[in-house]
């Protein structure tokens, strides 16, 4: 994921106060894996700097009843109170997460008279989504998550690759909805048989796809799920 898309995409509409990112760290692992410190904190300087606050939580390790070490580590109490105190100054909120533990918190922050907004990857949680006052899957926003072998700006041109969701299904054909480099929705025509084999597609399902142009507009090629 990069970072400064996604600090560009949320101060689209106005100064970003705060960036948070929550991050786990293994304090056992580090003391014997040099590589892993490094890499981890390689990774913690590059948030910092495109303006991240990084805030780090130490993995903690228990027992199974096998006598297996289990790591566990989450950050769910940290981000409700910090978003919980720093709400009085927002207008709008933007929370990356599919933890639908974060339902209740939402509802508070709206409460408050804040906007929130959602994005997600995979296995988010449905009634995460309704609770939200939008949500956008992060591999719609334009090379938010680049696509292999392909240049920024050659999104949305025809040929390109680009990732849209699936809002209309018919006899063998539907449309989705994908985001250009101005963020703004555009239509796309699709065929079934420009679905891989056998597979069923469903009702606002994020696919990755070639653009073309046809009789009725830009058409899908290649489709395929993320």
């Amino acid at each position: 994921m990069k970072y400064d898309i996604l600090k560009e995409y949320c101060g689209r509409e106005g100064e970003v106060l705060r960036q948070n990112t929550y991050v786990t760290y293994d304090r056992e692992r580090a003391e014997i894996d040099r590589d892993y410190r490094e890499k981890q904190f390689g990774y913690y300087s590059i948030l910092r700097s495109f303006g991240y606050k990084v805030l780090s939580k130490p993995t903690k390790w228990f027992m199974d009843e096998e006598g297996n070490k289990i790591p566990k580590s989450s950050s769910d109490i940290e981000i409700s109170t910090d978003l919980m105190l720093e709400t009085a100054n927002l207008d709008k909120v933007y929370l990356l997460s599919g933890d639908g533990d974060f339902k209740k918190l939402i509802r508070a922050i709206q409460s408050r008279g804040v906007r929130v907004e959602l994005i997600g990857f995979k296995n988010v949680s449905t009634e995460l989504i309704f609770e939200a006052d939008w949500f956008v899957s992060g591999y719609l926003i334009p090379n938010l998550v680049p696509v292999e072998g392909q240049q920024p700006e050659e999104w949305g041109q025809e040929n390109s690759r680009v990732r849209g969701s699936v809002y209309a299904i018919n006899d063998g054909f539907g449309f989705m909805r994908f985001l250009n480099l101005e963020l703004e929705f555009e239509e796309v025509f699709f065929h079934f048989s420009e679905m891989p084999p056998l597979h069923r597609v469903r009702l606002d399902e994020t696919m990755e796809f070639s653009l073309i142009q046809g009789d009725r507009g830009w058409q899908a090629k290649d489709a395929r799920p993320m």
